[in-house]
């Protein structure tokens, strides 16, 4: 009797109202999965999950933290469809957690671009930057990171596929050493040597320009200055690092004995020649043999890492391991028709190692190719030939002297700045000179990404199971789960 009622109690209205809402549901679970798919099969080739680079703070950066007495604002400028919008986010929260001092702000440039150019007016900065970048402000001092700063990227695919894939994220770095820069008591003054044709860091110019290797060293908190070492002109004391960016003309005797009192009391120089002076060398080549360095008044070639379609254009990827090139190691410089950058040998018998530390090579497919009197051009050497180096110089009563060499200019032009690791080398190179060696140890974070490669076939059955089986099964079920309602 009890169970005769529990069936009459299934009426015909109660199981009308069950089938609709049976028949609805399998009709929103369809259109979901359809929807879902539709968005998946966009890429039909590949599907990549990156997990985004683990975000515990080196030992460094906790005492960077921990030492702040003044308040850091940090304003995210940031569009948050971005790659990096999370590791930025993820990183700089991280920083907040570990100290009070920080004050973090984050705006999306896309939703309120008011706000942002709000920002841009209180911190004194062009308002008219339309690329994503954080803000680091204390004591009335502002240090920029661009977005295109935090990556180091692979280009070992760029030839054959024109990609270049995101291998290492270096936000952790360049946050700390801006937090630092914007709380220092005094401004770094850094030189750039004039009066022999060379680049300069007011030239917006393309490929002679130097504008932004000077903006990258200022946001870097840096005061950038001119020096001319003609006539009773001098290096000023309180100058750290000096940079010959490219000279075209001879330096006479007096410039060249400025350079040398400056390099014995602990000046760091940063030369770097190009291919313009080789018709007429500077006067460098033989000032740098004292000091170990060899200048070749050549020009490399390299048939294997030449760019495609770009004569003269050389993909350095022969990176040594020295403090300023191991962050970027799996990279690539471009440089432009560069001379060979050797060094002298130690003597023979000695277990000495050399004293200058090679920072990038050409291929095994390289020529230094040397002018005859014919202008025909004949083959110095081949081989493996470097192309930059880098040497700490020992004075006796003084500080030691820092310097580097590179065989080519133009790489930090502003046409070829952003290409490759031109700019990452630029900030390490500055880094290691400057005896910021501290920057240098926070190691660049991994991005790991799981690839799944799919034939065409394997797409498309993926395809027909995700389109029609799912949702089938789903409906069948639906419809099979109210036929027993029904029986019932």
């Amino acid at each position: 009797m009890e169970n005769q009622k529990k069936f009459t109690s299934f009426s015909p209205v109660v199981r009308r109202v069950i089938s609709k809402r049976v028949f609805l549901s399998a009709i929103i679970a369809a259109l979901c999965v359809l929807l879902a798919n539709t968005l998946a099969i966009r890429n039909p080739q590949k599907i990549v999950f990156a997990k985004s680079a683990n975000h515990n703070l080196s030992p460094l950066t906790k005492k960077v933290l921990g030492s702040l007495t003044n308040d850091v604002r940090v304003v995210v400028l940031f569009d948050k469809q971005s790659d990096l919008f999370d590791p930025v986010r993820n990183l700089l929260i991280e920083y907040e957690r570990i100290s009070a001092n920080l004050k973090l702000e984050f705006i999306d440039l896309a939703r309120d671009p008011a706000r942002a150019e709000e920002v841009q007016q209180e911190l004194r900065l062009p308002a008219n930057a339309p690329n994503n970048r954080i803000l680091f402000s204390a004591q009335e001092r502002v240090k920029i990171v661009n977005d295109s700063e935090l990556s180091i990227l692979d280009f070992s695919e760029f030839m054959d596929k024109r990609v270049a894939r995101r291998t290492h994220f270096v936000g952790e770095k360049l946050f700390t050493s801006a937090i630092v820069a914007v709380n220092e008591g005094t401004q770094t003054k850094v030189g750039f040597v004039t009066g022999h044709s060379e680049h300069k860091a007011s030239d917006q110019g393309g490929q002679w320009g130097y504008s932004k290797f000077a903006l990258m060293l200022q946001q870097k908190g840096f005061l950038l200055q001119e020096v001319s070492l003609s006539g009773t002109n001098s290096i000023p004391a309180d100058c750290r690092l000096l940079i010959i960016p490219g000279p075209r003309t001879p330096y006479g005797s007096s410039e060249l004995n400025k350079l040398s009192e400056y390099l014995e009391i602990g000046g760091n120089l940063f030369t770097l020649f190009n291919f313009y002076s080789l018709q007429r060398p500077c006067g460098l080549e033989a000032f740098l043999k004292r000091y170990g360095f060899e200048i070749g008044i050549n020009q490399v070639s390299d048939s294997k890492n030449e760019q495609s379609g770009k004569s003269g254009i050389l993909l350095v990827d022969d990176l040594g391991s020295h403090p300023i090139t191991k962050p970027i190691l799996g990279s690539r410089l471009q440089v432009v028709l560069p001379r060979s950058i050797g060094y002298s040998k130690p003597n023979e018998g000695t277990d000495d190692p050399p004293p200058i530390t090679i920072l990038a090579n050409s291929s095994e497919s390289s020529q230094a190719i040397i002018q005859t009197q014919d202008k025909k051009g004949a083959i110095e050497k081949e081989g493996k030939i470097p192309l930059m180096a880098a040497k700490i110089h020992a004075n006796e009563s003084q500080p030691p002297a820092r310097i580097i060499v590179t065989g080519d200019s133009l790489f930090l032009g502003n046409s070829a700045f952003e290409a490759g690791a031109n700019r990452d080398f630029a900030s390490l190179a500055v880094n290691w000179l400057l005896e910021r060696t501290h920057l240098l140890d926070i190691e660049p974070r991994a991005v790991t990404e799981y690839r799944i490669n799919l034939s065409s076939a394997e797409m498309n059955s993926i395809t027909w199971v995700l389109l029609l089986l799912l949702p089938g099964g789903t409906l069948g079920i639906g419809l099979l789960w109210w036929q027993r309602q029904m029986k019932r």
